[in-house]
């Protein structure tokens, strides 16, 4: 029997931005650690590999931007008489659906129970519906690296040391539904590592942690380990431990090269009014300054569509954000992800295209604009057009190559020995402001053939429950 792992992504050869870095599907390298050797294990990654599909069984992650895509695939799978199985965060929240396209699906986190599902398999019964549990930290495994083999992933080094958030913003659905904050076992850590090494010995290691830092005592132990083994790294961090001074020097000391930060708006009632309370009252810009003073890259995590977003406020954004030195912006529109509790509130208002991930489309520039920038909802103060327009247009303006945007940021890499990684950032920076400004003007056009001003007063999202 050979078991073939599925990871379906959208527009990566068409689309080249920040929000398409190519990156191992970890999760997919889990379960095939734990699957028993007697069977036969493939991997097709859209990210690198064309799609085809040559096996008995498919499991396929399944996340809600790609769900549709996903089920269509199932479907002509199930249909020439192939096994399907589905899991992920999607399946766990709308698990009556998926069941419409799996022989079986897995709710949940599959790590302790996907040796069970697999005997079941080989014996011929599969049951329709399996339930998985947070691992505990205990029952963590080093992941196999190999799996991946010779993909050319931009960041092939990606690893998490913990699962899970201590946050509940509102439209974050892991946080709820994938289990508590849970940390790896730092000897199982650090084999990953020494693997990677070996695997990888130029690329930088690449957190792919919801929160990497929250428990700090962990934290602490984790940067010593990096420290001892001389390894640089990225991560992503919350707005509060971003504009913790002793813990970025920490970080810096342990061989960071560059944070992605949870910034989402400069606005505090933005903040407040999607449940990110650990961003309030936060001095954003002068940690900035600090960080780079310590020899780190910054990236601000930005989302356009907030509640209180309006042309005024993301105007002030632009001015605010273009005096504070950042490596690079990475802004996309809110989603609102199914059953969170931003869902439920617009569904049950008429603010949200009901099962938006099925294909139910009714913005005509959503077909030609990447999943992030997509908008499935309704906003006081702007048509969907007006937030593309609006996240495109600050996007282009945010990262053009200045001047002393280039001299800042390889200022930083020389401070921090990491030059090469600068030069890395800014490439991603011209690639992504050279996008926006493609993209901007296909909404624009858009927005001129239609007569749409911007403006939430002009009706849309026709047919949205």
């Amino acid at each position: 029997m050979k078991l073939v792992f599925v990871n379906i992504m959208q527009e990566l050869h068409t689309f080249d931005s920040t929000a398409t870095i190519s990156q191992p599907p970890v999760p997919l390298g889990v379960l095939n650690t734990v699957t028993p050797e007697t069977i036969e294990t493939d991997l097709v990654d859209e990210q690198t590999d064309r799609v085809r599909f040559e096996g008995d069984v498919f499991a396929f992650t399944v996340a809600t931007q790609y769900a549709g895509k996903v089920y269509a695939y199932a479907d002509t799978l199930r249909a020439a008489g192939k096994k399907v199985l589905l899991g992920g965060i999607h399946v766990t929240v709308c698990p009556e659906e998926a069941k419409h396209h799996a022989d079986a699906i897995v709710t949940g986190e599959a790590e302790t129970l996907w040796p069970e599902l697999c005997e079941d398999l080989l014996a011929g019964k599969l049951k329709e519906h399996y339930t998985g549990s947070p691992t505990p930290p205990c029952r963590m495994q080093s992941l196999d690296y190999r799996f991946f083999g010779n993909r050319p992933y931009l960041t092939p080094a990606s690893l998490f040391a913990t699962r899970g958030c201590n946050h509940r913003c509102s439209f974050c659905v892991s946080s709820r539904y994938m289990g508590p904050f849970r940390t790896k076992p730092l000897d199982v850590l650090e084999q990953e590592i020494d693997q990677l090494q070996k695997l990888y010995p130029s690329a930088f290691l690449q957190f792919t942690d919801d929160n990497l830092l929250a428990d700090r005592r962990y934290a602490t132990a984790l940067l010593a380990l990096l420290r001892q083994k001389r390894r640089r790294f990225v991560s992503m961090i919350t707005l509060d431990q971003f504009c913790d001074d002793a813990l970025m020097q920490e970080m810096a000391a342990s061989g960071c090269l560059g944070v992605a930060v949870g910034l989402e708006s400069v606005e505090d009632d933005n903040c407040a009014a999607v449940g990110k309370r650990q961003n309030l009252g936060q001095p954003f810009a002068d940690a900035v300054r600090r960080a780079n003073a310590m020899g780190l890259q910054v990236c601000a995590l930005i989302m356009v569509g907030l509640p209180h977003d309006s042309p005024e406020r993301l105007a002030y954004a632009r001015q605010f954000l273009e005096q504070i030195p950042c490596s690079l912006y990475d802004l996309r529109i809110l989603r609102i992800y199914p059953s969170t509790p931003l869902y439920r509130e617009m569904l049950s208002s008429g603010k949200v295209t009901k099962e938006w991930w099925l294909g139910n489309e009714t913005v005509s520039t959503n077909h030609v604009l990447p999943g992030y920038l997509r908008v499935n909802f309704k906003h006081r103060h702007f048509s969907p057009m007006g937030l593309q327009y609006w996240a495109l247009k600050l996007t282009s303006e945010l990262d053009r190559m200045q001047y002393r945007s280039i001299a800042n940021a390889l200022r930083i890499g020389r401070q921090g020995r990491a030059v090469k990684f600068a030069t890395t950032l800014l490439a991603a920076r011209q690639r992504t402001a050279r996008q926006a400004r493609l993209l901007l003007k296909r909404v624009e056009n858009a927005m001129a053939e239609t007569g749409d001003t911007g403006l939430a007063a002009l009706p849309f999202l026709a047919g949205s429950s």
